[in-house]
């Protein structure tokens, strides 16, 4: 109840080649707020699902976040079914405040990936909400990119491996003064199974 999208993302077989994802899928869901969340788990359907989960899934993490837009297109939900998708999972270095992270984040390492790769579209930031860190169910981290490719021949795997050597390009620079590295990554395609629009 109150489910307004609903999306698996299933690790892309063919990247197995390239690094070990950090985990075998994920699962996203959309409410329009807190409360049709709440009342969403509250409910019979929510509980059943929950129950199902250990048949197939072996562990999980939990993160509520807001979704920030650095480079839109106009493909619908359905539309990015075909494309290949990154995901990382961000933990933010030491030292770094949670709304100075996020706003370095959006605001300056945002644009250099934009930059750096411009075949992407879209590319979302997940910020978790600043309110859950001192809730019940803290960030289990501190940020989800997500990047969308056309296909894998387009895909850089860069993304996803780890540099021999020195960072060169700005935003590879700036992601080892702000994240802990290595990013754990998945490469994945979405399967749409409930888009209310």
């Amino acid at each position: 109840p109150g489910l307004r999208r609903y999306v698996q993302n299933h690790v892309v077989p063919e990247s197995l080649a390239h690094h070990e994802p950090a985990a075998d899928g994920s699962a996203q869901a959309w409410f329009d707020d807190m409360a049709a969340f709440q009342a969403a788990i509250e409910s019979d359907a929510w509980k059943a699902a929950v129950a199902d989960a250990p048949n197939f899934i072996g562990s999980t993490i939990n993160l509520f976040a807001t979704q920030v837009p650095i480079v839109q297109d106009k493909k619908t939900t359905r539309e990015r079914e075909s494309m290949v998708k990154y995901m990382g999972l961000l933990t933010r270095q030491e030292g770094w405040e949670i709304d100075a992270f996020q706003a370095h984040w959006r605001d300056v390492h945002g644009p250099l990936v934009k930059a750096e790769f411009t075949t992407m579209t879209p590319y979302m930031q997940n910020h978790p909400l600043p309110e859950t860190y001192d809730s019940p169910r803290p960030p289990a981290v501190d940020g989800v990119p997500e990047a969308w490719f056309e296909s894998l021949e387009v895909f850089p795997w860069q993304m996803v491996r780890r540099p021999d050597g020195p960072r060169t390009t700005p935003a590879g620079i700036d992601s080892a003064t702000i994240f802990v590295q290595p990013i754990p990554s998945l490469v994945v395609r979405e399967a749409v199974i409930v888009d209310q629009g």
